[in-house]
C-alpha cells in the first residue's frame, strides 16, 4: 500500500489500545472488535504477553455485553455480527489456553448462540437460523445443512482440536495411564474427525478442482485451513505414539500398548502429515497464495518436522524416501514464505530453514526440534503455560514459575519449554517478548476458518424489530451499527467511508489465529 503504511498501522493499533484503556469501564461491541484486531496484531508481532492479558479484557467485555447469548430484539445483521464476534473470541481462546484447561475463559457449553451463518446470507442480509456447536439435551438431532458456512466448519474443527490437545496434554503428564482407556480415547477422537469429514458438504470436500475454483477467492484461506486443521488434528493425536519424539508418550507407557495399535498410530501420523504437504504443493501449483495467519505457518512447520523425524525413525516402514521428504519440506517452507507475514512467522520460517539445512542424516541430539530416542524416559511435568515465561511479574515471580506436581487435565513438560533463550537470571523475568525457535509449538487449532469477518456490530444498542429492516441511504448506517464510530476521531474521512462501504466486505479476509505461544499443540 506504499511506504510507511506498516508503521502507520502499528501506530493505529497503539492508539486504539489507548482509547480502549482510557474508557475501559464502558464495554461496547466496537471495543471488543477492536480488541480482536489488536490481539491479532500483538500475536503476529510476537508480543504474546500483551495479547495474553488483552484477551481477558475482551472476554470480560463480551460477558458484560452477553455476546454468548441470543439477542432477539436486534436485526439479523446485528445478531450475526455479535455471533461472529463471539466465535472469534472462542477460537482465540482455544489458542491462548493451549490445552491448559485452567487458562480457558470460554467453553463451548457457555456459548448459547448458533454458529456463524453462510457468508452469502450475511452479505445479503438473508436471515436464517443456524445450528449450535454443542446441541442442548432437548434439541432435536438434525442433519447438517449443505449450505453451512466455512466459518462454522472452522469453529467445528477447532472445537475437536481443542479436545484433542487437552487430551494429549493430560496423557503426556499422566501417571499409570491405563492402556485400554488410552486406546479407546484415541480411537474415539479419531471417529469424531472421521464424522466431521463424512458430514462435510460436497462443495467443501478437498480436491485440486475445488482448490482451483477458489484459488482467487477471498475465502480461499478459510477453505484451506479447514483441511489443514483436519490433517493437523490427526497428527496431534497420533504423535503420541512416535517413539522418542518430543511430543510422544514416555517409553515406559508406549511399552504397555499393543504393537499393532502403535503401528497404526505411527502410520496415521505420517500419512496425514504427507497429505498436508500435498495440500501445500497444490496451493503452489495453482498459485493460490492467501494472506494467512500464523497458524498456517505453525502447521507447515509441524508437518515438515514430523516427516523429518519419521524418516529418521524408520524410513522403510513409512515408505519415505529422501527426495520426497525434502520436496515436502520445501513445500512447507514455500507456503510460509508466500502466505505468512510478521516477526512471529519469520521466526518459524527461519527455524524450518534450519531444519531443512540440517538434512536427513544422523539424528542431531542437540537440536531443539528433534531429540534422541529414549531421552523422554523418566521425565517430570511442570504446570507452566509457555506465555508465563515472558510475563514480567512485579511481586513473587516464583509463584508462576515454581515447579509443582500436575493436577489432572492440564500441564506441560519441562523439556517443551526449557530452551527459552530470552530468560534472565531471575525466574519469571524476561527482557524480550520475541519467540525463541525452541518454543514453537504446534498449531492447532489449531487453530479459521479461517476468518471471522466482524462487521461493524452495534452490540447491545441495536434498534427494535420495526426499524430492523428500514431502508437506509448510501450515507447512513443500518440501525444495527448506528453511532458505533461516533467520536473516534478517524482521520481522512475514514469514518464517512466506513458508513457508505458494504459492511459485509469491509474487513479483508484473514484467518483466525493460532499463535506460537498460544498454540493448542504440545510444544516443540
Amino acid at each position: 500500500m506504499g511506504p510507511g503504511i506498516r508503521e502507520y498501522g502499528d501506530g493505529c493499533i497503539d492508539e486504539a489500545e489507548s482509547l480502549i484503556f482510557a474508557d475501559y469501564t464502558i464495554p461496547s461491541t466496537i471495543k471488543v472488535q477492536a480488541l480482536v484486531l489488536i490481539i491479532k496484531h500483538r500475536i503476529i508481532c510476537s508480543k504474546f504477553p500483551s495479547a495474553f492479558m488483552l484477551f481477558s479484557i475482551a472476554s470480560r467485555f463480551a460477558a458484560a455485553l452477553r455476546l454468548n447469548h441470543h439477542s432477539p430484539n436486534l436485526c439479523f445483521l446485528a445478531q450475526e455480527s455479535r455471533r461472529r464476534l463471539m466465535w472469534s473470541l472462542y477460537c482465540i481462546d482455544a489458542g491462548i489456553s493451549g490445552g491448559f484447561a485452567e487458562f480457558a475463559l470460554w467453553r463451548a457449553d457457555r456459548i448459547h448462540v448458533g454458529l456463524p451463518c453462510n457468508e452469502r446470507n450475511f452479505e445479503f442480509d438473508l436471515s436464517k437460523p443456524t445450528e449450535k456447536l454443542v446441541p442442548g439435551p432437548d434439541d432435536p438431532e438434525q442433519p447438517r445443512p449443505e449450505d453451512i458456512g466455512s466459518l462454522a466448519l472452522n469453529v467445528r474443527i477447532l472445537h475437536i482440536r481443542q479436545k484433542i490437545i487437552e487430551f494429549t496434554k493430560t496423557a503426556l503428564v499422566g501417571r499409570n495411564i491405563n492402556a485400554v482407556e488410552l486406546q479407546s480415547r484415541v480411537l474415539g477422537l479419531h471417529q469424531e474427525l472421521d464424522d466431521f469429514a463424512f458430514r462435510m458438504p460436497a462443495s467443501f470436500q478437498f480436491s485440486e478442482n475445488s482448490m482451483r475454483l477458489r484459488a482467487y477467492s477471498p475465502r480461499i484461506c478459510a477453505f484451506v485451513m479447514i483441511h489443514i486443521y483436519w490433517r493437523q488434528c490427526y497428527s496431534d493425536l497420533y504423535r503420541l505414539a512416535m517413539t522418542g519424539f518430543r511430543d510422544a508418550l514416555p517409553l515406559e507407557t508406549l511399552e504397555t500398548l499393543d504393537q499393532t495399535f502403535l503401528d497404526h498410530c505411527q502410520r496415521q501420523c505420517v500419512e496425514h502429515s504427507t497429505a498436508m504437504a500435498d495440500i501445500f504443493k497444490c496451493m503452489d501449483k495453482l498459485q493460490a497464495r492467501p494472506i494467512a495467519d500464523l497458524d498456517l505457518a505453525i502447521c507447515a512447520f509441524q508437518c515438515a518436522r514430523t516427516l523429518h523425524y519419521a524418516y529418521r525413525l524408520d524410513a522403510v516402514k513409512f515408505g519415505l524416501v529422501t527426495e520426497s521428504v525434502l520436496e515436502h519440506s520445501k513445500s512447507c517452507l514455500k507456503v510460509i514464505q508466500q502466505c505468512c507475514r510478521g516477526p512471529a512467522a519469520a521466526v518459524i520460517q527461519a527455524d524450518l530453514e534450519r531444519l531443512i539445512n540440517r538434512g536427513l542424516g544422523a539424528l542431531d541430539t542437540s537440536s531443539p526440534v528433534l531429540e534422541a530416542q529414549g531421552s523422554l524416559r523418566g521425565r517430570t511435568a511442570f504446570p507452566q503455560h509457555p506465555v508465563l515465561k515472558n510475563i514480567r511479574v512485579g511481586e513473587e515471580p516464583s509463584v508462576i514459575h515454581t515447579p509443582a506436581r500436575l493436577s489432572s487435565g492440564s500441564g506441560a513438560r519441562p523439556d517443551v519449554y526449557s530452551n527459552n533463550n530470552n530468560s534472565t537470571s531471575s525466574p519469571g523475568m524476561t527482557t524480550s517478548n520475541t519467540l525463541s525457535p525452541s518454543m514453537l509449538p504446534d498449531a492447532w487449532m489449531a487453530p479459521t476458518q479461517k476468518t471471522f469477518e466482524p462487521a461493524l456490530g452495534g452490540g447491545g444498542s441495536g434498534g427494535g424489530e420495526d426499524d430492523a429492516h428500514a431502508a437506509f441511504s448510501s450515507t447512513e448506517l443500518n440501525n444495527a451499527y448506528e453511532g458505533a464510530l461516533e467520536g473516534l476521531g478517524l482521520a481522512n474521512g475514514l469514518d464517512h467511508a466506513m458508513g457508505v462501504m458494504d459492511l459485509s466486505t469491509m474487513w479483508a479476509p484473514n484467518s483466525e489465529w493460532m499463535a506460537p505461544e498460544f498454540s493448542n499443540g504440545a510444544g516443540v
